[in-house]
């Protein structure tokens, strides 16, 4: 039955970022982790679905991708992703364990839910409108995808500040959260031993069901009033940031 509402979950999500450009993978994330009791698995399992997702997205908006914006942000995400490895090497060194998921992780489920009412009533600070911020983006984006999982509402600012189109802000910011998936996937290999062709069986029908989802939301994305999906999005965001936080007081 849990697999039913993830697929339920998938579709839905991947349909609101095809249509707002974000809010679909960190509801999606906050979902799995109420559902998915280790937190790194959560996280693993996210990127490949997201990794779909972004990759549906920037192919259904390929003729807005900008390359100066991607060739900015590809370094920065390297070094992000490195840094990322680095850190969960060290951490396997003073726990003295062999692998990452023998490291108790459950503290990132309530700082999934903190890091979301952050996103949501917090005061970020305001990005500058300069195409060499998206090394910076990059960077964060690096570090962020592997210990949190959704990193859309970090780096969705710096798109909105360039005052570019709608469609050229949703295939760009999706094309670089697909670098940004891509690149953690070797590290919950290498580190966390996870083998994604076992987890295959709630992969693939989580992945057809982000892949239709994406195609359903572009063809609505004209018909449905934003303020409407905006108004779901918060209230969503905000119930779910809120149970993962007391689900975690209450264990």
């Amino acid at each position: 039955m849990e697999t039913y509402y993830l697929i339920i979950a998938a579709f839905i999500t991947s349909s609101i970022s095809a249509v707002l450009g974000m809010g679909g993978g960190i509801i999606l994330l906050g979902i799995m982790a109420i559902i998915i009791p280790d937190g790194y698995v959560v996280i693993a399992l996210h990127g490949i679905i997201q990794l779909i997702s972004n990759i549906t997205r920037s192919f259904v908006f390929r003729h807005h991708i900008k390359k100066d914006i991607i060739q900015t942000y590809l370094p920065g995400v390297t070094l992000g992703l490195s840094l990322s490895a680095l850190i969960i090497f060290i951490l396997i060194t003073l726990f003295q364990v062999d692998s990452a998921k023998e490291i108790k992780v459950d503290f990132l489920k309530p700082f999934i839910g903190l890091f979301i009412l952050w996103f949501l009533f917090g005061r970020r600070p305001k990005p500058k409108d300069d195409l060499s911020s998206f090394f910076g983006v990059g960077f964060v984006s690096g570090i962020s995808t592997v210990f949190i999982g959704a990193t859309g509402p970090l780096i969705a600012p710096f798109f909105l500040k360039r005052k570019l189109s709608k469609e050229t802000i949703i295939a760009n910011k999706a094309f670089c959260q697909a670098i940004s998936h891509t690149g953690k996937i070797p590290l919950f290999i290498f580190f966390f031993q996870f083998n994604y062709f076992s987890e295959i069986s709630i992969l693939f029908p989580l992945v057809i069901a982000v892949f239709i989802g994406t195609n359903f939301g572009k063809h609505i994305l004209d018909f449905v009033p934003e303020k409407v999906f905006q108004i779901l999005f918060k209230t969503s965001l905000t119930v779910i940031a809120i149970m993962l936080i007391l689900n975690f007081i209450i264990q």
